[in-house]
């Protein structure tokens, strides 16, 4: 559901976005009752498609911060939404609650909703030299704080949001979000890059294990969910790359592969789901380098038919940005584009 809107008539907007804040609009005005607002942009989303834009690793530096602007200028024409997939800082700038102040205020001038996942320059690898040796929990607590404590999303046009904390028994993984828009389901997990944060050593891995758990309870859930409602795609997001073909250098985990479990629940689960599963997360594979759809994606060999992944750009890609767009009737309703705001700047 719409939940704020602010300065929305200067805004250019992609055709769901017409829809979706003529409604809010007259709602502002008081012309039309409340509830309405999630109804006209769930049903107009879903009949005639929306886009949504993937970003991640960026901006890595103060260097990137205008390009970004630029970013999610263009991407405000382009798309109903964001999703940022973990990295709001590059992996030798402090974690410092400036840092984090800094990059918020940035994400909440975005034209169209925004979600972060968090990435592992975000906290877990915060007790770097570099990056002011601070403690990685402590510091996932305070981006608790600053990026998750809200039921709305970043931006200055905000939807509704359902957070894993809602839930008694996670209280402390607000990170963890879901939201619908068309008839997707979106879905972010906190799952940094860094060996999912396993650490080596006897009775390190404490948080690892309670973080686990509770991916897995909000996996599952989301699934349930869409299966129910009859959602026609799940879009699940995070930081790091699983290593989908198991072929990852495991000596820093102990010989242990620290998502196995995620990847063994979600190929449970996608392969009972009757819709698209898009899987969106970082890591990629160089500056630059478009990524390219891997579909149907292999875990440990075995194909997943209705399984699509994409990777976010990286570090030294500040402008680049993936657009996915959903078209609702057609087969494979997902389609996938790559966009560069500085070769096509947005246009005033």
């Amino acid at each position: 559901m719409i939940r704020s809107l602010r300065a929305c008539w200067r805004l250019p907007f992609t055709p769901a976005r017409r829809g979706l804040l003529a409604a809010a609009c007259a709602i502002a005005c008081g012309s039309w009752a409340a509830p309405a607002s999630a109804v006209t942009e769930s049903s107009y989303a879903a009949r005639r498609g929306f886009n949504f834009a993937v970003i991640g690793d960026t901006p890595a530096g103060s260097r990137d911060e205008a390009t970004v602007v630029n970013v999610l200028a263009q991407i405000g024409r382009e798309a109903d939404l964001i999703v940022h997939v973990g990295n709001l800082k590059h992996e030798t700038e402090r974690c410092d609650d400036a840092t984090y102040q800094r990059r918020r205020d940035l994400f909440n001038a975005s034209p169209v909703p925004f979600v972060l996942a968090p990435g592992s320059n975000d906290w877990a690898t915060c007790d770097r030299d570099l990056a002011g040796q601070f403690g990685p929990v402590e510091r996932l607590n305070r981006l608790r704080e600053l990026f998750f404590e809200s039921s709305e999303t970043m931006g200055t046009i905000t939807l509704g949001l359902q957070r894993l904390s809602d839930t008694a028994r996670y209280r402390s993984y607000p990170e963890n979000a879901r939201w619908e828009y068309g008839d997707v389901l979106f879905v972010t997990l906190n799952m940094p890059g860094t060996h999912n944060n396993y650490r080596s050593g006897a009775g390190r891995n404490g948080e690892y294990e309670e973080r686990i758990l509770a991916n897995a309870f909000w996996l599952r859930q989301a699934f349930s969910n869409a299966t129910r409602d009859k959602r026609k795609a799940i879009v699940i997001a995070f930081d790091a790359d699983p290593h989908f073909d198991g072929q990852q250098n495991l000596t820093a985990s102990d010989g242990r592969d620290p998502f196995a479990e995620f990847k063994l629940t979600l190929a449970r689960l996608a392969a009972k789901f009757p819709g698209e599963v898009l899987i969106v997360h970082g890591a990629a594979p160089g500056v630059g380098t478009p990524p390219k759809p891997d579909h149907p994606l292999k875990v440990n060999g075995k194909p997943l038919e209705n399984v699509m992944r994409i990777r976010a750009y990286g570090v030294g890609s500040a402008a680049f940005w993936v657009k996915v767009e959903v078209e609702p009737g057609r087969k494979g309703q997902i389609r996938v584009e790559n966009r560069n705001a500085v070769a096509e700047p947005p246009r005033p």
